[in-house]
């Protein structure tokens, strides 16, 4: 199942569009989209300009007419001289315009020649009372004209009214407009062309720094891990990138030398007490030996095994605590009766090295109880190997006002050299390179503790002197104040 998931997972990334197509597709777009808007609207604007120029022509003929409707006595001769005067014009011109006049009784009194068999009395609109109408109108032919009536009352308003009917033709128009549309069209098709091809190359050189920064960690490998990115002439955004990317590979290396160094001791480690066993059974299976000689064999492989079972057991913890997997039950605890508790556990360890240990301070905090003892009794214990007869370990709590609690262990102990003191809470990590005493530890007690303390949100601080002793302390966060309402 999973891998059909993972299968099915890696079918939808190869599906996926590169950055550039995406980024050019969603250019092309935005160009066309701009441009197909400037392009309806400067269309809209020549069409509304064209068809105001129609209505303006029109309006001046038809107030012609009315005035020479107005005349008194009315000038028949006057009307015919305008009809055929337009006829004559619109014959010079590339959009003929027409006039017909029809008296109250809809009988025509003068028009421009032919205008009866292009455009009857019936296609034009009728007008409104002493106003004007419009309408465009399309011949069977497939002329197009725009059609304006004009009423012209004279005398009562029994007698009737006189009608105006104006034609212009708006073909050649029609064509200029039709034309202007494919233009727009073929503009729009170079565009779109043109727009993808710029598009394409825009965003290939935008990313060709970020080509660049993958090509520079593709040569990164387990052999090249101290190569970096570096910062280089790249865009602001990228260079940022940049800078975290090489520290992540700080981290990475770092990391990658820490594991290779722990798996290193830990080899090492394991390796001590497994050879210790081999060569006691060795030993004791060389010869016939006693029954009090096999069990001095077994008492001494019970240790190593002991010793075997409490490093497991201590880095199985600080596995759990790099996955946040230790269970915690946090309560708030009396420092001071803590404090108190670890050391009456390690006082008579404390006596017999003639060590005194003392408790002081007080304090409260919110803690693990169990863990929170695991920390400090790897802290006594640290603290009773390394002091010497007739020293003392001072076990002080202390509590800041507006600060975390703090718990130190300090001792008047042989201390610790400047050169360690950064790396003792590494794991296998001790001051001793030797290695050869088996009761001195395996390296893991302080790993422990900045686990311990990192769990609680806190931190490890080991301050020390060669020859004066070393004060280490836990540091707990400072607790949130209750919120007001």
């Amino acid at each position: 199942m999973s891998s059909k998931s993972a299968e099915a997972g890696a079918f939808r990334g190869s599906r996926r569009w590169a950055m550039t197509t995406s980024l050019t597709i969603h250019y092309t777009i935005s160009i066309f989209v701009l441009m197909s808007a400037a392009s309806a609207f400067l269309y809209w604007e020549l069409s509304r300009a064209i068809l105001r120029q129609q209505q303006d022509y029109l309006h001046h003929k038809l107030q012609v007419l009315e005035l020479l409707l107005h005349q008194k006595p009315l000038n028949v001769a006057g009307l015919e001289q305008e009809t055929r005067e337009e006829a004559g014009i619109s014959g010079q011109s590339r959009s003929p315009f027409l006039l017909r006049v029809l008296d109250p009784g809809s009988r025509i009194v003068a028009e421009t020649p032919d205008m009866g068999s292009t455009l009857p009395v019936a296609v034009f609109p009728t007008p409104e009372p002493q106003g004007e109408r419009e309408r465009s109108w399309r011949s069977p032919n497939g002329a197009e004209y725009l059609l304006a009536s004009a009423a012209v009352t004279e005398g009562p308003p029994a007698a009737g009214a006189w009608r105006i009917q104006a034609a212009l033709s708006t073909s050649l128009d029609e064509e200029l407009l039709a034309h202007y549309r494919r233009d727009i069209a073929v503009v729009l098709l170079l565009g779109l062309v043109i727009a993808a091809t710029v598009g394409a190359y825009i965003t290939r050189r935008g990313l060709r720094p970020l080509a660049n920064i993958t090509h520079a960690t593709e040569r990164i490998g387990i052999q090249q891990l101290q190569e970096r990115i570096e910062a280089g002439p790249w865009p602001k955004e990228l260079a940022s990138l940049a800078v975290a990317l090489d520290s992540m590979l700080d981290r990475l290396q770092e990391s990658f030398e820490r594991l290779s160094q722990f798996s290193a001791d830990l080899a090492h480690e394991l390796r001590s007490p497994i050879n210790n066993l081999i060569g006691e059974t060795q030993v004791a299976l060389s010869r016939e030996r006693t029954a009090a000689e096999y069990a001095r064999v077994l008492q001494s492989a019970l240790e190593e095994h002991e010793r075997l079972a409490r490093m497991i057991d201590s880095m199985l913890f600080l596995a759990q605590a790099d996955q946040a997997r230790v269970a915690t039950a946090t309560v708030m605890l009396d420092v001071r009766a803590e404090l108190n508790a670890v050391a009456e556990f390690y006082q008579a360890l404390a006596e017999e090295q003639g060590v005194e240990l003392v408790c002081e301070g007080r304090a409260a905090l919110a803690a693990d109880p169990l863990l929170l003892r695991r920390a400090i009794s790897n802290l006594l214990s640290n603290a009773l190997k390394y002091t010497p007869r007739g020293g003392r370990i001072t076990l002080l709590a202390t509590e800041v006002p507006f600060d975390g609690p703090t718990i130190s262990v300090t001792d008047t102990g042989v201390g610790i050299p400047p050169e360690h003191v950064s790396r003792v809470g590494d794991r296998f990590y001790r001051v001793d390179t030797s290695r050869t005493d088996s009761a001195a530890g395996f390296g893991l007690g302080l790993a422990i503790v900045k686990s311990i303390m990192a769990i609680h949100g806190g931190r490890l601080l080991i301050d020390s002197s060669v020859g004066r002793g070393t004060i280490a302390s836990l540091v707990f966060p400072a607790p949130v104040p209750p919120a007001t309402t």
